[in-house]
């Protein structure tokens, strides 16, 4: 006869791959941060990130005259790698029921922890930005957006998103200029996105929320370069960068005095706002 053994239930590197397979459909914010793997499988658990600084425009030389060299400088930022985790516990006597999928439920349940997580702190990142807008005196519209958009003081147009609250979706859906993404040629929208307007995608997320004076706080990301010449250069790193130390892994307990299994789940990684410049923190009425 043939006998079911623990590792036949709850299998911790398949369930690993699986909550990896099942995250990035749940995330909202982090597909719009860039993943750096320098830290994977190398000691250590910081990030230094140098920002250059302009050493400033050419300047005209008379024949013969000798230009004054100019001191180069930059700015760093450190970042730390930190741990997220959750666990759920499963009795023998969930398993032996037959009522359901008690694994399956906790493998969603973990994955969903650990994006919610991921989603928080990216989107923390964000709101750390300094260029603010304030459009408190009316309900997100068109003309508050492109001011939005004027705060990042672009030459040229790039691709944008905007995180919005559900609750705002109804008054952009009104909006004359806003384009529903339904309207898109396929494959252009990006994770998430409803809909345009101003240039700027809009994606809703429950985790936009009210500020203390009852307003709504958005982040506007820029999601380009400036220039492809100096894409993810010192000059031009991306608004967030999360630091990934390691990937979700997935550790199962067996607790046979308490007829439990306890499966536990842990990410490595740091997040971080790498470029302020690319980022509006915009206020509009709630």
């Amino acid at each position: 006869m043939a006998t079911t053994m623990l590792n036949d239930i709850i299998n911790p590197q398949v369930m690993g791959d699986m909550l990896e397979a099942k995250i990035p459909a749940m995330l909202k914010f982090t597909p719009f941060a860039k993943v750096d793997n320098s830290l994977v499988g190398v000691p250590g658990d910081t990030k230094t990130v140098p920002s250059w600084n302009f050493v400033g425009a050419a300047e005209d030389v008379a024949e013969g005259a000798e230009i004054e060299t100019k001191k180069l400088t930059a700015s760093t930022a450190t970042f730390t790698i930190k741990k997220a985790m959750q666990s759920v516990g499963i009795t023998q006597e969930a398993i032996n029921s037959g009522l359901g999928d008690p694994v399956g439920a906790a493998e969603s349940q973990l994955a969903k922890a650990i994006a919610v997580k991921v989603d928080a702190d990216v989107l923390a990142a964000a709101l750390t930005g300094t260029n603010t807008y304030d459009g408190s005196a009316s309900a997100i519209k068109y003309a508050g957006i492109v001011d939005a958009v004027g705060v990042l003081n672009e030459e040229e147009i790039t691709d944008k998103v905007m995180f919005v609250n559900p609750a705002q979706i109804t008054t952009l859906r009104k909006d004359a200029d806003f384009l529903s993404a339904d309207k898109y040629q396929s494959g252009v929208a990006v994770s998430g996105e409803i809909g345009m307007i101003a240039g700027v995608r809009i994606v809703p997320s429950k985790q936009i929320v009210k500020n203390d004076a009852g307003n709504y706080v958005c982040p506007l990301i820029k999601l380009e370069p400036s220039s492809t010449d100096t894409e993810y250069a010192e000059t031009e790193l991306p608004a967030v960068t999360i630091f990934l130390k390691k990937d979700t892994a997935v550790d199962a307990e067996w607790f046979p005095k308490k007829q439990t299994h306890d499966i536990t789940a842990a990410k490595y990684y740091g997040v971080a706002l790498t470029n302020a410049a690319k980022v509006v923190v915009a206020t509009f009425k709630g």
